[in-house]
């Protein structure tokens, strides 16, 4: 974590600087910034990656619901990520219709998950 702070933070101070001379410079560094971290974020996903297989083999049926929640939780990232750059370029209009279009997204994703969750309700009112 320690290295994804260094680099955040590096780049943040030399973005500052860099935006009064040049915005074409500063956005590409923390586009530039934006995928260092990302790259060095997904070294941790394979120990991520081993729990969750081991966690699933004992769910059966169910691991198909925690598969949708991660995508949901990825969707979610990279529309927050996408947002942000957006708004950090001046183009709110941008980064709202980003996240709008990423509710959409989810909403689509997770109806196999309500639909599952209606048929146990519906058990067990009936």
């Amino acid at each position: 974590m320690i290295k994804i702070a260094g680099i955040a933070v590096a780049a943040l101070i030399f973005s500052v600087f860099l935006r009064r001379s040049n915005k074409t410079v500063s956005l590409l560094l923390v586009l530039f910034a934006c995928a260092a971290v990302f790259f060095e974020s997904l070294s941790y996903l394979g120990g991520i990656m081993d729990s969750l297989g081991r966690m699933s083999r004992g769910m059966g049926e169910a691991a198909s619901y925690l598969k949708i929640m991660f995508k949901v939780l990825g969707v979610a990232l990279l529309a927050q990520t996408v947002a942000d750059l957006c708004r950090d370029s001046g183009e709110s209009a941008l980064a709202g219709q980003t996240e709008t279009a990423a509710k959409i997204l989810i909403v689509v994703m997770i109806l196999p998950l309500l639909s599952a969750v209606t048929e146990v309700i519906t058990g067990l009112v009936l």
